[in-house]
């Protein structure tokens, strides 16, 4: 048997981010595009973008800005306090998850 877990953080009862946003927000800043990362999840930019702004309104904070322009300048990347945003939610899913599975081992086997 092994444990499985999911973390996520809420606002008035709505989830600002959770694993799935988290990856979407990875994408994003790995790809430096929205598109790019939509893509990844096989969504459209639409739908990415209306995940994005539903956290960006829940967190009450930008987690993402737009780089205007033609070519090389334009994209996405996440804001500063986005990117601290969801440092910390990695860090703190993965330290949850791992005493999650050592109390489980602890109790269960």
């Amino acid at each position: 048997m092994e444990m499985r877990v999911k973390f996520w953080i809420e606002n008035g009862g709505e989830v600002v981010l959770g694993s799935g946003k988290a990856a979407l927000l990875h994408a994003v800043h790995q790809n430096g595009s929205i598109q790019r990362a939509a893509e990844e999840f096989g969504m459209s930019y639409r739908h990415a973008w209306g995940i994005i702004k539903k956290m960006e309104q829940r967190a009450g904070f930008r987690l993402v800005e737009l780089r205007a322009g033609g070519g090389r300048g334009k994209g996405a990347k996440l804001t500063t306090r986005g990117k601290d945003f969801l440092e910390k939610f990695t860090a703190l899913e993965e330290t949850l998850r791992k005493l999650t599975i050592e109390k489980f081992r602890e109790i269960f086997q």
